[in-house]
């Protein structure tokens, strides 16, 4: 990428937005960070990691920032100015989702809306992230491609998610100038300075290695699933190009059962495979990537067991603190938080249009 860019995100201290920013200010690009810190209190520590590679010449801000609250929101977006928002900045684990529908609503939706509306009044290019799971279960193996209809979701993670792409397509079919892309991607995995143990094949690789034994539900249910920095790479390769054909686009790499999930951890990590009872969890989906791979030439390598790798390595040298970790924790929302959050009075103002 030739030009210097500056890049809004939400939820720039979470799992997808602390590694795009790091990467961005390797890259010399300005980064604000604009988070809540619902799921990170040391943002000291954050920053410090985030910003370790940073160009000189790049700029590095955060604002410790809520989206239902619209002022700071949009003076923020105003002062910062950017060519791109990445939004990032909602609740990204199913079982916290499911445990607070009303707060998630709130979040995923409400606040949604509202950074998508203060967007486009501001006339920015927004890369929005959707999920791969809106795609749910499916019966047969199937490639599942971004035109295809879609079941009912099962949570409310994906609910929402839903929910905001017909929004975002009701704004792209009265504003067709307005620059937004909807991301699916496949379930994301790897190292962040914001680890999630929860997702998939992190969390596999932390019970091969803590319990010597991974246990699995639904075996021969598949997933898609991407390494975060390719995901990332992803996301650049949009940026460069700078325009897009299509509003919705999958992007991943693997689909594999869970039962290869498993396997391959144990052919990096010495461990036995288990049976676990159903968690009802019904995910069950492959998905096609060939639009985006085309489109933007983008052409993920890096193997699984490789992306394996490099998270034992570090769950190895950071057992002690993981294995300390409490259940509230594990879905990446501390109790105190979570009742300190849901009890907010930061109100949604309704859409003026």
């Amino acid at each position: 990428m030739k030009n210097k860019e500056r890049f809004f995100i939400t939820g720039g201290m979470g799992y997808l937005g602390s590694v795009f920013a790091k990467e961005a200010l390797k890259k010399g690009h300005d980064v604000c960070l604009y988070d809540s810190l619902i799921y990170e209190q040391n943002h000291s520590r954050m920053v410090q990691e985030i910003s370790k590679d940073k160009k000189k010449n790049s700029e590095l801000k955060f604002i410790i920032g809520d989206t239902r609250n619209k002022e700071l929101l949009k003076s923020s977006l105003e002062d910062f100015n950017p060519a791109y928002v990445l939004h990032f900045g909602e609740l990204s684990s199913v079982y916290a989702c499911n445990h607070n529908p009303i707060f998630t609503e709130n979040i995923n939706y409400n606040a949604s809306k509202q950074v998508i509306d203060i967007c486009e009044k501001l006339n920015l290019k927004v890369l929005y992230n959707s999920t791969s799971s809106v795609y749910g279960t499916q019966k047969e193996s199937l490639l599942m491609k971004e035109d295809d209809s879609l079941p009912e979701p099962t949570d409310y993670y994906c609910r929402y998610k839903l929910k905001m792409e017909k929004y975002i397509r009701d704004k792209i079919d009265k504003n067709p100038n307005f620059k937004i892309i909807v991301f699916r991607p496949a379930t994301v995995f790897g190292l962040s300075p914001r680890f999630r143990i929860e997702l998939l094949p992190n969390h596999f690789t932390y019970m091969a290695i803590s319990r010597k034994t991974i246990r699995v539900s639904e075996l021969n249910a598949y997933r898609a699933a991407i390494d975060i920095d390719e995901l990332i790479q992803g996301y650049f390769k949009v940026i460069e190009k700078g325009k897009w054909k299509h509003l919705i686009y999958n992007i991943g790499h693997h689909n594999i059962s869970k039962n290869e999930f498993a396997r391959g951890i144990q052919n990096v990590v010495k461990c036995e495979i288990g049976i676990a009872p159903d968690i009802g969890d019904l995910r069950n989906l492959q998905i096609d990537c060939s639009r985006f791979n085309k489109e933007f030439n983008f052409h993920p390598n890096i193997s699984y067991e490789k992306s394996i790798k490099k998270v034992a390595k570090w769950i190895e040298k950071n057992l002690e603190n993981l294995e300390n970790t409490n259940f509230a924790e594990f879905l990446n929302m501390p109790l105190d938080n979570w009742h300190k959050i849901c009890q907010s009075n930061v109100s949604i103002e309704p859409s003026q249009k």
